[in-house]
């Protein structure tokens, strides 16, 4: 018998003594789940996705009730994303509900018992920096989103340089503009949520400025290249304008009624949808409708403050009474609600309950790079500055 033949009768033979025993593996391999996922878009109920998409009435009762131990499905935000779990024959097993920018929720039906029980978990994530760069050829606002920048990172970007550049009188198309920040992504790299710039620079025909944050302990701001400090309590504006069109007076011709009587708030013209944000860090005492402010939101800050937003189209999802605030963080958009005759937002401060003149506000930066941060300072600065000067589109892992 030759040597090939043997070979063949043993392979033979070892295929007949393990070939019951792998399809007895494949036997008890897990069936496979089967999972639907999609998005929160205008007007969805939780309850409809549900029904939709199979559930039960009894399950999907159970679902939601469960859901509200964790999570308020009120809070719902457009762009939250949801996942269900089914068996391979149709049972429902578990639904996931990812709530922006971290947590997700979940409600499980237990196999053996068929209990609905749930739990809440944290989505892995990883911070990253990113630079982009560009040329204003518009307004900054509109030059910055059409290379997908957060409205957020916008609005901060024009805080940090308010103390040294109009964004409205000073700026000029050719200005050129580079900016680095912080975001937390997933493990795939998609952005879970914008931290903060964390370096910029503005350039002007005959001026370059910029700006670096800093943090030390407990000491931590947005500093020049000389260390000096850009920061303010407030900005010098709430949202990014297109002109003033009515001031603080005691005496404005009202457009609508026909008469003369005080106008104690700025109006800031702006197409309806510009993000309005919030002047200063404080907490929200309103949102809701107030009479001819229409749709409109207070906001309680320190020494004696509160600022009104009024007109406006939308609330920010997630603005509510209660919530705190950050300065430049994004709570409504502009409209038209209530006695307006154009889009524009109706801006207004109160100082211990007197109505002031906002734009008579002296804007002071509150410090300066002490000298014993002086070295660390430096150091990151330099860093930072190379990568303004010579940026690139995308950038991960900078130092």
């Amino acid at each position: 018998m030759s040597k090939t033949i043997k070979t063949l009768i043993f392979l033979s033979l070892v295929l007949m003594v393990f070939f019951p025993f792998i399809k007895i593996s494949q036997k008890k391999s897990h069936p496979k789940v089967n999972i639907i996922n999609g998005k929160i878009k205008q007007g969805d109920i939780l309850g409809d996705i549900l029904k939709i998409n199979g559930i039960s009435d009894y399950e999907r009762g159970m679902i939601i009730n469960k859901l509200k131990e964790i999570f308020d499905p009120r809070k719902s935000k457009i762009g939250d994303t949801w996942e269900m779990h089914f068996s391979h024959d149709g049972n429902f097993l578990k639904f996931k509900y990812f709530s922006k920018p971290f947590n997700y929720y979940i409600v499980e039906k237990q196999k053996e018992t068929g209990e609905f029980t749930t739990y809440v978990e944290e989505i892995e994530r990883f911070k990253k920096k990113f630079i982009k760069a560009g040329v204003l050829n518009s307004s900054l606002y509109e030059s910055m989103t059409s290379l997908n920048i957060n409205p957020e990172i916008i609005i901060q970007f024009a805080e940090i340089f308010e103390s040294k550049i109009d964004f409205l009188t000073d700026c000029q198309n050719g200005d050129k503009f580079s900016l680095i920040w912080e975001s937390w992504t997933d493990k795939n790299g998609e952005i879970l949520k914008d931290i903060r710039v964390i370096a910029g620079k503005y350039e002007l025909e005959n001026q370059k400025y910029y700006a670096f944050y800093f943090e030390k302990d407990d000491f931590k701001g947005f500093f020049d290249e000389n260390g000096k400090g850009l920061e303010s309590s407030f900005l010098k504006a709430p949202l990014s304008f297109r002109k003033i069109t009515s001031f603080f007076s005691k005496s404005r011709f009202h457009p609508i009624y026909k008469i003369y009587r005080p106008h104690y708030g700025i109006d800031y013209a702006a197409p309806i949808g510009t993000p309005i944000s919030s002047i200063g860090n404080g907490t929200v005492i309103f949102v809701g409708y107030l009479g001819n402010y229409g749709k409109c939101i207070k906001i309680k800050h320190s020494n004696g403050y509160i600022s009104y937003y009024g007109h406006l189209s939308r609330f920010e999802p997630g603005t509510y009474c209660g919530k705190k605030v950050k300065k430049g963080e994004v709570i409504g958009y502009v409209g038209m609600t209530g006695a307006a005759t154009g889009p524009h937002l109706d801006f207004r401060l109160q100082k211990d309950g007197k109505f002031i003149n906002f734009l008579n506000l002296k804007f002071v930066p509150e410090k300066n790079i002490p000298k014993e941060y002086k070295e660390e300072f430096e150091n990151l600065k330099k860093t930072y500055l190379q990568l303004l000067d010579h940026p690139t589109s995308h950038l991960v892992g900078v130092p």
